[in-house]
């Protein structure tokens, strides 16, 4: 017994144009086809498919994971697939949420932060400069800051000034980044090839700069607000920007830690 698509779509409670989709992909094929008129015809015994096809689409199944489900030899191994893929999803929206409430209950989501314009003298650095990756970055930033402080320690050597991180390239989604740890130090001091330690002479320089208070992984809308200011202002960037970090996550909770973001600039525009 062959039903029109309508009356099959009523029955199997999907729609016609789902359906239709379903027969292009050939994950449920119409039992008949008309030649002339190109009406599609579904058999009755196609209706338990239809349903199961239906309930895995509710829960966000692909097309394709369904057809393995209905048609492979292991149709658990698959469910099980995509009932980790929808737990992971889940963590992640839960995680979304709690920065989302953390930022209302903070009122973080009041730029109250101002750019401000400093001069910022000359400086001698021990440096430990490595290639990341965006899932790296937060990795080999503390990673290379211990590097450099082991090499001042037994160097008899103290910093002469708060941490910081040189991005030569930020690391993207598609991009790998270039970044530089940096501590201030005072006197002469010689690198160290074996560790991988530079000593960086670094130039006086004007630079633009807010101050950040928050998670080190929340700091998009304040580069995004130094960013601006320096456009419109006639401002342009003449060097990597800086990450100088005030505290550290050993002293202060998360919600309390102050990152200094700074971006040199031009001698040129108006200062506000």
């Amino acid at each position: 017994m062959l039903m029109p698509i309508g009356q099959f779509a009523k029955a199997s409670r999907l729609t016609v144009k789902s359906l239709r989709n379903y027969d292009e992909s050939g994950l449920l094929p119409a039992a008949h086809v008309d030649p002339q008129s190109g009406y599609r015809y579904y058999a009755v015994t196609q209706l338990a498919r239809a349903d199961a096809v239906r309930s895995l689409r509710m829960v966000d199944m692909p097309l394709a994971m369904i057809a393995e489900t209905l048609d492979g030899e292991d149709p658990e191994r698959s469910l099980m697939s995509h009932l980790e893929s929808l737990q992971q999803q889940r963590d992640e929206i839960n995680r979304q949420a709690q920065e989302l409430q953390r930022r209302i209950d903070l009122k973080e989501y009041v730029m109250t932060a101002e750019v401000t314009v400093q001069s910022h003298p000359a400086m001698t650095v021990a440096s430990w400069r490595t290639a990341t990756t965006y899932a790296d970055v937060f990795e080999h930033i503390p990673e290379g800051f211990g590097r450099v402080m082991t090499f001042l320690g037994e160097a008899g050597a103290v910093p002469a000034g708060a941490p910081f991180t040189l991005f030569h390239q930020a690391p993207d989604g598609d991009n790998d980044g270039d970044i530089a740890m940096c501590v201030p130090v005072a006197g002469d001091l010689d690198g160290d090839e074996a560790s991988a330690i530079e000593m960086l002479d670094l130039q006086a320089t004007a630079t633009a700069s807010i101050t950040h208070r928050g998670s080190y992984a929340n700091m998009g809308e304040s580069y995004a607000t130094v960013v601006s200011w320096i456009a419109e202002h006639g401002h342009t960037i003449a060097g990597p920007a800086r990450e100088v970090y005030l505290n550290s996550p050993a002293e202060v909770a998360e919600a309390d830690l102050l990152t200094e973001i700074l971006f040199p600039i031009d001698a040129d525009g108006q200062v506000a």
